[in-house]
């Protein structure tokens, strides 16, 4: 259940090096587009019934016996975190991952998934296999592509290539930039944000207005899927025209707390909103995602997306039904509770959609995010909020 264990067992753990050396013994590199780690479905409803949701409501339902409960789940799950705080790795771009040190009492069984090409896929891909006990599983799944939020688009590309800006970064409670896609903004490049027309309160159409310039930027390099798995992001910082002033225009700002990494739990509900959709889309964290082959400009030049969330639909489908879709690059990935509560009031930022493929979406932790904000602005005193 709790993703950040999935991390350590990935990229410090016992799995790592299948990861790094072992995977071309299992598939030919051109043949598989992502990997990706989970615990097993059934060794949670083992160990937790329910496919974990009690814990995962008593989590959040009960935020003054949160750290008790964790330590349960820890119990439960079998596993023991080693961390006093004061000391370990922090994020950096192209570093490997950081994570926790764990101790396995009684080690979950875990699946590991490897994604094939459809181009690619056989039916021998139909037998599991297993790597020092752990299974493997096959599933047939393209790259990715890179796909109520506020749509943000470059003012030299097509009207059609958008996205959505994530939040605003504040300094001293004024907006100072704005957080989206990568590849939805080039460094340097001017954003333009889509504004309602209204005469009154009714709404007559839309137009565009200048959000401002990309100050800083980061994307994942072209190529194929590299050995050694590093940080890499996607992202763009867009300085706002006039912060001080800017008020969004009637937008609401609401104020975000980051959600971390290390409480993260797998089934967890979640919920993000493109700018091209009217509601939410209610999903849940179905896995951690190693590696996961994405094109970003729809050229079939593939980058390679590394330490992120798989985001699968909320019920199992019998239909092949892509939860995410064009224009959602940039959406915030926020808690997706359906019951009413203080634990509304949060708003949890678990970070942020990059793209999608046949069936799931894939998302960069919250944590990346402001790490690299911070380091790329010089400035450790952002707060992060979400416009609405």
């Amino acid at each position: 259940m709790i993703v950040d264990y999935l991390r350590y067992v990935a990229f410090a753990g016992r799995l790592r090096d299948f990861f790094d050396r072992d995977l071309s013994d299992y598939v030919e590199p051109e043949a598989t587009t992502g990997q990706h780690l989970r615990f097993a479905p059934e060794c949670i409803e083992t160990r937790l019934g329910w496919r974990g949701q009690t814990i995962v409501r008593d989590l959040h339902w009960d935020p003054h016996a949160r750290d008790l409960i964790f330590e349960e789940l820890k119990e439960k799950i079998g596993v023991a975190i080693v961390a006093d705080g004061l000391s370990g790795d922090h994020f950096r771009v192209s570093n490997r991952p950081p994570t926790h040190l764990y101790v396995e009492l009684r080690a979950p069984q875990l699946e590991i998934i490897v994604d094939i090409h459809p181009h690619h896929w056989s039916d021998r891909y139909l037998n599991r296999r297993s790597y020092h006990k752990t299974p493997v599983i096959y599933r047939k799944s393209g790259p990715a592509t890179g796909n109520a939020g506020v749509r943000v688009q470059e003012a030299s590309r097509a009207p059609n290539v958008h996205g959505t800006i994530c939040g605003i970064f504040l300094v001293n409670d004024q907006p100072v930039f704005a957080l989206t896609c990568g590849h939805i903004l080039r460094l340097g490049s001017e954003a333009l944000v889509e504004e309602p027309r209204r005469v009154w309160k009714l709404r007559l159409g839309s137009h565009s207005a200048c959000l401002g310039k990309t100050s800083h930027h980061s994307m994942s390099d072209d190529g194929e899927i590299q050995q050694i798995v590093e940080t890499r992001l996607d992202a763009s910082l867009v300085k706002l025209k006039a912060p001080a002033a800017l008020n969004w225009r009637g937008r609401a700002v609401r104020a975000a707390v980051i959600k971390p990494i290390s409480s993260l739990l797998q089934e967890e509900p979640v919920a993000f909103r493109g700018a091209n959709r009217t509601a939410d889309t209610l999903a849940r964290i179905s896995a951690i995602t190693i590696r996961k082959s994405i094109d970003l400009f729809d050229s079939e030049r593939l980058s390679s997306l590394t330490d992120a969330l798989m985001i699968g639909h909320r019920h199992p489908m019998y239909i092949l039904l892509p939860i995410s879709r064009p224009g959602d690059s940039g959406a915030a990935l926020r808690q997706g509770f359906s019951f009413a509560g203080a634990v509304t009031k949060e708003n949890q930022w678990y970070g942020m959609i990059v793209g999608g493929d046949e069936t799931s979406a894939y998302a960069t932790h919250a944590e990346s995010l402001w790490g690299w904000a911070a380091e790329a602005t010089n400035n450790h005193n952002l707060e992060f909020a979400f416009c609405i």
